[in-house]
């Protein structure tokens, strides 16, 4: 059996996984940034190896966020990877790969990936659909930050048209008064992780029956239920597996109404249980991946033979 190691490379860190367990081995929590994001992944590799304490792999697997849509070489990601942790077969691809790989391995099917951000990944036998994905600025309908965003505009809103409602009360007691809320945004002095974290007390006010946050729950589900729809069926398949903190919990507002819609539109959830590191980790230790293949293909996959 070869050595593998899989890697999980998102916005809050990297993390490591290897045959030995489940659960990461070894977890950094800091993730590049927008601008400097070959060189800060680069930078992100020595430090997880060091976590390791710089052992030697046969074949490693990255997968990232940002690999489809951000500026970047994954030879040059690969040959850090290849250098640091000695690695003679290294595969770079994107984490909606892995985190359907994990899931799916070799057969059909649309992730619904709902945490920070929000997107749908499918592939069918012959194509592949991404809808969403595209950060707050243009789209993540549905995801943590959509949510807490959301709620921020709608509280505001209502104070401005009606009076203080329970919401934006709790909001301003975790981000200070909303009279600064402008001048935090335009500056983004609140960073996109703050205002997805407002999301879990957006779910709890909704389940207490506070009315804005309800409607908001409520749309969230049904926003990303559709991203999946139109995925599905662009590619004529009907399973679908769901995650991400957003829809972690079966019995909240939102994942009820995302799998109310999937299951009226004839499509087949199934709740994703595996991490998108372990879908790295066996891509790593297989000896070859005809998905694999195909997606290199399409240019959302780079491997390299050292």
């Amino acid at each position: 059996m070869i050595s593998a190691l899989g890697l999980d490379l998102g916005a809050s860190g990297i993390r490591a996984f290897s045959s030995a367990s489940n659960k990461p081995i070894s977890e950094v929590a800091l993730g590049p940034t927008a601008a400097s994001r070959e060189q800060d992944t680069v930078m992100l590799i020595g430090t997880i190896a060091k976590e390791l304490g710089n052992p030697k792999f046969d074949s490693v697997c990255l997968g990232m966020s940002g690999y489809a849509s951000l500026q970047l070489d994954p030879k040059v990601v690969a040959q850090s990877l290849h250098e640091t942790l000695q690695a003679t077969k290294v595969t770079v691809t994107s984490d909606m790969v892995t985190g359907h790989y994990s899931h799916f391995q070799e057969q059909p099917g649309v992730v619904l990936v709902v945490g920070t951000g929000a997107l749908a990944f499918g592939v069918s036998e012959t194509s592949y659909q991404r809808v969403d994905g595209l950060g707050l600025g243009l789209g993540d309908f549905g995801s943590a930050a959509w949510i807490g965003h959301e709620a921020m505009r709608l509280a505001k809103r209502a104070s401005e048209l009606e009076a203080n409602s329970k919401l934006l009360t709790a909001l301003e007691l975790e981000l200070g008064s909303s009279s600064s809320w402008p001048r935090l945004l335009a500056s983004q002095e609140i960073s996109i992780f703050a205002i997805a974290s407002l999301a879990k007390l957006v779910a709890k006010l909704a389940s207490d029956g506070e009315a804005i946050s309800h409607g908001i729950m409520q749309e969230a589900g049904s926003h990303v239920a559709q991203s999946a729809i139109a995925c599905a069926n662009k590619l004529g398949i009907t399973e679908v597996a769901y995650g991400g903190g957003v829809l972690n919990n079966d019995a909240s507002i939102a994942t009820a109404a995302c799998l109310e819609r999937l299951h009226a539109a004839g499509l087949t959830a199934t709740k994703m249980t595996q991490e998108p590191g372990l879908g790295a980790l066996a891509l790593a230790a297989s000896a070859g991946s005809e998905r694999l293949n195909f997606l290199a293909g399409e240019n959302l996959a780079t491997t390299v033979k050292f």
